[in-house]
Order: structure tokens, then C-alpha cells, then sequence
């Protein structure tokens, strides 16, 4: 069973499922004392999940998603991932849509010495090998993408 902040994450890194959060629900209900919202958690369309689960994580543990904890969960996505576009499980595109996201959201996590926003490592330089991703790529017939995938997957420690 996931927790809240893990649901909300997935949704908000765009690779939730409703479904999840009606497992999360479900068990909050057999709960002597559930959240008063639990009930209402069924049948949402993935729009409403996203926006209903995020505001259940803040408030119920205080989560955000640009966070030290979201941040711990994008590297595990981000190397899932990396895993699934090499085996051309998932789309360059799906997959530059993630990097995009976490791009734009976690640069600015952390500041440097000198105040200036630290771009995440563990990007690598995936957002310059996106540039232009579209539906009509691969993973054969992009190769600097594919180099790049490598290169964060083997930095990963």
C-alpha cells in the first residue's frame, strides 16, 4: 500500500493512476478513524485525483512535491524511466515529458555559495537532449538522447 505523498507525487510527476489512490482510500476506510474525505476519493477523473491527492498529502503529512522527499522520488522515477525508454518500454517523448517536468520544478531546489539556484545533477544534461522531442523519435533514431540516458544512469550512485 502507498502512502498519500508517494500517490500525490506520482500524479503531480504525471504517472499516477486513480486507481491507487481508490487502493489508498480503501484502506483509509477500514481505519477506526478514516480521513472525513476517504469517501469521496472514487470514480475521480485523473484531474481531480491529482488535485485531491496533493492537497490530502499537505495536509495529512505535510508533503509538497519540490521537496527533499519529492526529490529522493524523482531520481527513483527518473532511473525507471531511463530503464524503460532504453528498452523502448515507453516513448523518447513520454519520457522527455517527464525530464521536462522535473527540470522546470527542482531547478532551484538548493542554492549554491554564492545564491545562485543549483541545477539538479542527476538530470544530467537530459533537458538539452530533449530539445525538440517529439512523437517521431525513438530511441534508434536519437541517439545523442539515448547517450545521455546512459551517462545519468551510470552516474547514479
Amino acid at each position: 500500500m502507498s502512502n498519500i505523498s508517494r500517490i500525490a507525487f506520482e500524479f503531480w510527476s504525471g504517472i499516477g493512476n486513480v486507481e491507487t489512490l481508490e487502493k489508498w482510500a480503501e484502506a483509509e476506510l477500514k481505519k477506526e478513524n478514516p480521513h472525513p474525505d476517504a469517501c469521496d476519493l472514487f470514480g475521480l477523473v485523473e484531474a481531480e485525483a491529482e488535485r485531491i491527492s496533493l492537497v490530502l498529502a499537505e495536509e495529512i503529512e505535510g508533503f509538497t512535491p519540490v521537496s527533499e522527499q519529492g526529490e529522493i522520488w524523482a531520481k527513483e522515477i527518473l532511473a525507471n524511466f531511463c530503464e524503460m525508454v532504453l528498452s523502448e518500454k515507453i516513448s523518447p517523448n513520454k519520457f522527455c515529458h517527464l525530464v521536462q517536468g522535473y527540470d522546470a520544478n527542482f531547478l532551484g531546489l538548493r542554492e549554491n555559495a554564492a545564491g545562485e539556484l543549483e541545477y539538479p545533477v542527476w538530470l544530467g544534461d537530459l533537458w538539452n537532449a530533449c530539445d525538440w522531442c517529439d512523437e517521431s523519435w525513438s530511441i534508434s533514431n536519437s541517439p545523442h538522447l539515448k547517450q545521455e540516458i546512459e551517462k545519468v544512469l551510470n552516474a547514479k550512485t
